[in-house]
């Protein structure tokens, strides 16, 4: 029975380990969630055990499954890997990274990206893949890419962060709102009028990390709207009476485009910390080579990086 296995199978029960539901855990494997709790059937099935307690809304890993999680998390990595140098080594191609990089990450980092140079490595070629800080983690893990760089990513098993900035999250509001005259806002001020907030898919992690917080002060905010890109978030804050969320780079740019203002969140937990995630398993010389490299640059460009940006009166 064991033979019937697949790949992504595993993929599977590694998902739905770390996220928890079989809606996740399905749309991140790609497939249905129906076929996802097929599939689960059939590797307990073969393992002879319960991997997983089923409760309302969600699973509960049991001790089986850790035990499990933790050989078939391994054994999706070194598949992945596998296929990556077999392609790689095909044609002889020169040296590459393929790094991705948040939807979030303001451009100047994606610049250092680029711009980094190996003296070991002349003719490295780097490809820029940009998406949401989940799927690029998530492409990380099956070595779909060699790097990435994400905002506020969870701690996950086998992944290593090296904290690159820290940025603050601004808050943005119409010309008359009551914060509008504000230098900085905290968190309580904001509780009372409806958000304009990120879709969850974004960064569940940081979705849920402020909602969370929020909550513990005055109870669950008023989240109005949800939006991916920022220019769609300026639509709902011509009544004066919301507030959107957005990186320091957004909100300078669509306040200046639509007459709004935009206020730094004081708030120590609630930031943007960008991080290079990379594979700790990975023994490659030249991803160890381009992170050491990339983390020097960044730390002699310090300094003029987290100067404060200019805040509207």
């Amino acid at each position: 029975m064991a033979a019937l296995l697949r790949i992504r199978d595993l993929e599977l029960i590694v998902a739905l380990c770390e996220e928890g539901t079989f809606t996740r855990a399905a749309k991140r494997v790609g497939i249905t969630q129906p076929a996802a709790c097929k599939r689960l059937d059939v590797v307990e099935n073969a393992v002879q055990a319960c991997l997983f307690q089923r409760k309302n809304g969600g699973v509960e890993i049991t001790g089986s499954g850790r035990s499990f999680v933790a050989h078939a998390r391994a054994g999706v990595q070194s598949f992945h890997r596998a296929m990556h140098e077999a392609r790689e080594a095909k044609h002889g191609e020169r040296e590459k990274l393929r790094i991705g990089a948040s939807a979030y990450i303001p451009p100047a980092l994606i610049e250092h990206l680029q711009a980094t140079q190996l003296r070991l490595y002349r003719d490295l070629s780097i490809e820029i893949v940009s998406d949401f800080t989940p799927e690029l983690l998530n492409q990380l893990q099956r070595r779909e890419i060699d790097l990435a760089l994400v905002t506020t990513p969870p701690v996950i098993p086998g992944v290593t962060m090296l904290h690159v900035a820290s940025y603050p999250i601004m808050i943005v509001f119409g010309e008359a709102h009551p914060l509008a005259a504000k230098r900085s806002v905290g968190l309580k001020e904001l509780v009372d009028y409806p958000w304009v907030f990120i879709n969850r898919n974004v960064n569940p992690y940081l979705h849920d990390m402020i909602v969370k917080r929020a909550s513990a002060d005055k109870g669950a905010p008023h989240i109005a709207h949800r939006f991916i890109q920022a220019d769609q978030a300026t639509a709902f804050l011509k009544d004066n009476s919301s507030i959107a969320w957005l990186t320091p780079a957004d909100a300078k740019r669509v306040a200046h485009h639509h007459g709004l203002r935009y206020a730094p969140l004081r708030d120590s937990q609630i930031r943007l910390e960008v991080h290079l995630a990379a594979l700790a398993d990975n023994k490659s010389p030249l991803i160890s080579e381009y992170v050491r490299t990339f983390a020097k640059r960044m730390e002699e460009q310090r300094p003029p990086e987290q100067l404060t940006l200019p805040i509207s009166a």
